[in-house]
């Protein structure tokens, strides 16, 4: 598929994309992405944190849900610090959708989606 093909993609797809994968906030989104953009960083949480102006508690249970999700792997603690590794998914539903995901110029529509689940949650759970 072409990139320009990727910029024609509804919310729908981006939705289907991201539950294939298991991504259900920004926050592991954006950590994904990092991962992706460094692939393989010996960084704390707290650096993460830092970078991606989240709270490192938030970076740490993002990690472990993307590590559960078979999307990064971690190595063992040394000096506080560990090796975060990305994983691209070999299966083929999660392989396409992480390769299309990806593969956009443009992550705008994906964050936007993701921003407005988390406030249509937040809103009710008031």
């Amino acid at each position: 598929m072409l990139e320009s093909d990727l910029e024609d993609v509804s919310a729908f797809e981006i939705e289907s994309w991201l539950q294939t994968l298991g991504i259900q906030q920004l926050i592991e989104w954006d950590v994904l992405v990092y991962l992706y953009r460094h692939q393989s960083s010996l960084i704390n949480a707290e650096q993460i944190s830092h970078l991606l102006n989240y709270g490192s508690n938030l970076i740490v249970e993002a990690l472990k849900t993307l590590e559960s999700l078979g999307l990064v792997e971690r190595s063992r603690a040394s000096r506080g610090a560990r090796l975060h590794r990305l994983v691209p998914p070999v299966e083929p539903p999660c392989q396409e959708a992480f390769e299309r995901l990806i593969g956009l110029k443009n992550a705008h529509p994906v964050r936007r989606l993701l921003a407005r689940r988390r406030y249509r949650g937040n809103v009710e759970h008031e």
